[in-house]
């Protein structure tokens, strides 16, 4: 019988909890150690927020290159925002137009507008292109077609 050390390590924990009572139990204070830590953050799924074209310093994928990136809560008329601020410069992040802001995707063009927003925006216009035209051939008769 040839186990590897994880399966060993697996049967020598489940004998020494065997046959103890519910105070022994292999349990978090939440619930049991089955679920991963993180499935909470496995479960949502991440997409860019950009704000109209322009990149946003909320979004999960922005970064500042110098770690200087602050994501503080500001009380706006009774409700706490979030506000992204920068350290170097002590005051509101200033979006994609910093020399040291960067996206993990790739996507931060050197304007500071977000390439996944441009996207979105193309792929919707190209759709309603897309069914114009095919009305126009739709109203067309096939004897125009024919000389």
């Amino acid at each position: 019988m040839n186990n590897t050390s994880s399966e060993r390590w697996r049967n020598e924990e489940r004998r020494h909890y065997e046959g103890r009572g519910a105070r022994y139990e292999k349990t978090g204070h939440h619930g049991s150690y089955a679920s991963t830590r993180f499935q909470h953050l496995e479960e949502k799924r991440l997409e860019p927020q950009p704000i109209g074209d322009k990149c946003n310093p909320l979004c999960p994928f922005f970064t500042c290159n110098k770690n200087a990136l602050m994501i503080t809560s500001k009380p706006i008329r009774g409700k706490m925002i979030r506000v992204a601020q920068c350290r170097l410069i002590g005051g509101d992040c200033i979006n994609g137009e910093c020399q040291y802001a960067s996206c993990r995707l790739n996507s931060l063009l050197p304007d500071g507008r977000c390439a996944k927003a441009l996207e979105r925006k193309i792929k919707q216009s190209s759709d309603e292109e897309m069914f114009k035209q095919m009305k126009q051939f739709e109203d067309y008769d096939v004897s125009d077609f024919i000389r």
